[in-house]
């Protein structure tokens, strides 16, 4: 007689599901968590938060709220459907599109950007009978977020870490000394790839969606506030000001919007902790450290290193790992900025436009995903190139 199969109770199911669903939604996630894992078992300073850098992961949790209040707002997607609807030409859309999301990831990241732009150029260009232009025009997106985002300290997490971690607060003038040249060589660079698109006639017929005038001067407000945060070093009553920044955005946002706290990134946030463990464990081994050391520990291995290292396990983990054995702040920022283009796995913006890609143009994939390739390896040969010559000079 068949013996009756005993199942787990129903209520557990979906705990597991949810579970092993959140390990598992973000691959970079994922990896450094297997990684600080084993770094805890067999490292020598276990599990520590001794490297943990709080004002990083508390400023980046509130620029998260911010920036997601921002898109929440619909004022992104009003200024990229404007600036769209003025395009005449195939070269012209691609044009306005790359330099709209160089600008806008300036301020509201990489990552936002992308999630804004890229969405709304394939929409508008799925009847562009010139599919080769529309092809490369989505891969430019990806180095426009990459290279806009380059200027400023909260331009991406990446480059809040390190101007943290090297105290480049101290010195604005040396921070801006090796972004701004970056950032304008990518200006330049990809306004000249855009000669690379055909100059054929389009007529685009899109009626910008009325934004939220209320909630983009709220945000702005707290926006104002977080990047104050990150500029200075001040306490309020013995408190950081980066903790108070971030305290009084949470509370504002938890009163007025409190569903913006389901779009935040945890993922991002504890992919930092994982590499601030994994790094507390590696600093201990001195054969690693004095390879490292010797190897990247220049300008130009500092950021040649961080370009490579980014190719395999993200630009903000490559960045939190550079970052302890070399005191070239700048080449790692500038080579963790380069970096993010490439593979895949490069960085959350480049996967995310994948991921996007995938899902709203399934039967182009082939398509986008050859122009993307060779965009990628274009714009990343040429910007290292130019990253090398900007830290030598430094």
């Amino acid at each position: 007689m068949e013996q009756p199969q005993t199942e787990l109770p129903k209520a557990t199911h979906p705990a597991l599901a949810a579970v092993l669903q959140f390990f598992t939604r973000d691959k970079v996630f994922l990896v450094a968590f297997i990684i600080a894992l084993n770094a805890m078992v067999f490292g020598s300073a276990h599990f520590t938060t001794k490297y943990f850098d709080w004002k990083v992961i508390v400023t980046v949790f509130g620029l998260m709220l911010v920036i997601g209040g921002f898109r929440a707002s619909g004022l992104l997607r009003f200024i990229g459907e404007t600036m769209v609807s003025w395009s005449k030409t195939t070269r012209q859309l691609v044009r306005f599109t790359t330099n709209l999301t160089f600008f806008l990831a300036v301020f509201f990241t990489n990552d936002l950007t992308i999630l804004t732009m890229l969405p709304l150029y394939l929409y508008i260009t799925k009847h562009v009978q010139n599919r080769k232009s529309v092809y490369l025009g989505a891969a430019f997106i990806v180095p426009a977020c990459h290279m806009g985002s380059t200027l400023l300290p909260f331009g991406n997490p990446h480059n809040l870490y390190v101007y943290n971690f090297f105290n480049l607060a101290s010195n604005n003038l040396a921070f801006f000394k090796g972004t701004i040249p970056m950032w304008l060589t990518g200006l330049v660079v990809l306004n000249l790839a855009c000669f690379l698109i055909d100059k054929e006639p389009i007529h685009i017929e899109t009626k910008p969606k009325e934004f939220n005038i209320v909630e983009v001067m709220i945000f702005v407000a707290l926006m104002v506030l977080m990047a104050t945060s990150v500029f200075t070093k001040a306490n309020m009553f013995g408190v950081p000001f980066y903790w108070t920044a971030a305290v009084i955005t949470a509370l504002i946002v938890f009163i007025y919007k409190r569903e913006l706290f389901k779009t935040a990134d945890y993922h991002l946030l504890l992919t930092f902790m994982c590499f601030f463990i994994i790094v507390g464990n590696l600093v201990n081994i001195h054969q690693i450290t004095d390879f490292v050391q010797h190897t990247f520990g220049g300008a130009q291995g500092a950021f040649l290193g961080t370009v490579l290292i980014s190719q395999l396990i993200s630009n903000i983990s490559a960045a939190v790992l550079m970052s302890q054995f070399t005191t070239h702040g700048m080449s790692v920022l500038l080579g963790a900025d380069v970096g993010g283009i490439g593979m895949l796995t490069a960085s959350m913006a480049t996967l995310i436009a994948y991921k996007i890609i995938s899902v709203q143009a399934r039967g182009e994939l082939a398509g986008f995903a050859k122009y993307f390739a060779y965009c990628m390896l274009a714009f990343l040969a040429i910007l290292t190139l130019f990253g090398l010559l900007i830290v030598s000079v430094l």
